[in-house]
């Protein structure tokens, strides 16, 4: 068996290469991008208006979630000042890169380069209310816990795995706080041993990742988890490296996904069987 830790054979990319990775870069995908006025799907419609739309043009949630919404957002806050430190345990890229399998950093430091920001976060949960109004989320890569909350906040079922305990611990400090603790269900390890253990039976509505970084990783854990996603795979960062963007090109080519979406570096894969074939960059 081939390992998938492995870093995959150095190849120069071309121009072509560089370009399409670029094109999905969130900075420029916001300028090539389409917006969701112009697709003629009804459910890509919804979907991409939900994603792109101005809140004040559509209901962004009822007055609980917006009470949620103010009470996760002042969390965010305080996790932006803590100085606290944290022993991060790197299971994924950020080992290859590093050298180093566990690193010191404060809890401020991880909150400034690993949080959904705000804006993102709110539009991904507007989205996943037009998936259905309730369902199953499975995350990989918890980091602080802030994707998963707001998750919660919208009534969803939220599974989460993390690599590092110190990190994990934090998040379940924040939902502990945040009254969230029930309705979240985390697992700290590998995600490729996880992902071994998960029951044939076991669904998940959407799945949502959000770490390992690799291309190979990348591959394997798509295409492991692509059984037990009635409906989404979402990967963060396609654009993160030129190997995360040979992943995201070779998965959205794959049969079982039948249309797939890009929208501020992250990659859509829908199976929607009753759509035809496509990809939509979404500004």
């Amino acid at each position: 068996m081939a390992d998938v830790h492995a870093s995959p054979a150095s190849r120069a990319p071309s121009l072509k290469d560089r370009w399409l990775r670029l094109r999905d870069t969130r900075l420029v995908a916001s300028w090539w991008g389409t917006s969701w006025r112009n697709l003629h799907s009804p459910t890509l419609f919804t979907w991409g208006r939900a994603l792109q739309s101005n809140p004040k043009h559509w209901p962004d949630s009822n007055p609980v979630e917006k009470d949620a919404i103010d009470v996760i957002a002042a969390w965010r806050t305080q996790l932006s000042r803590t100085s606290d430190l944290v022993i991060r345990r790197d299971l994924g890229a950020g080992e290859r890169k590093s050298g180093k399998k566990q690193v010191t950093v404060s809890v401020q430091n991880m909150a400034s380069r690993a949080l959904t920001s705000e804006e993102d976060a709110r539009a991904l949960c507007r989205w996943l209310r037009c998936v259905a109004p309730k369902g199953r989320f499975l995350e990989l890569g918890t980091s602080l816990g802030v994707m998963s909350a707001h998750v919660a906040a919208t009534g969803w079922e939220v599974d989460t795995w993390e690599g590092c305990p110190q990190t994990l611990a934090w998040a379940q400090k924040g939902w502990d706080t945040l009254g969230y603790s029930s309705g979240i269900h985390a697992q700290c390890g590998d995600f490729m041993e996880l992902v071994g253990g998960v029951g044939k039976e076991e669904v998940w509505d959407v799945v949502y990742l959000d770490g390992f970084h690799e291309e190979e990783a990348t591959l394997h854990l798509a295409d492991a988890l692509a059984p037990h996603v009635c409906e989404v795979l979402v990967i963060d960062d396609i654009a993160w490296s030129q190997g995360m963007h040979r992943a995201w090109r070779e998965l959205k080519s794959r049969p079982e996904w039948r249309v797939s979406c890009s929208w501020r570096g992250r990659g859509f894969l829908f199976k929607a069987p009753h759509m035809r074939r496509q990809h939509v960059r979404l500004a």
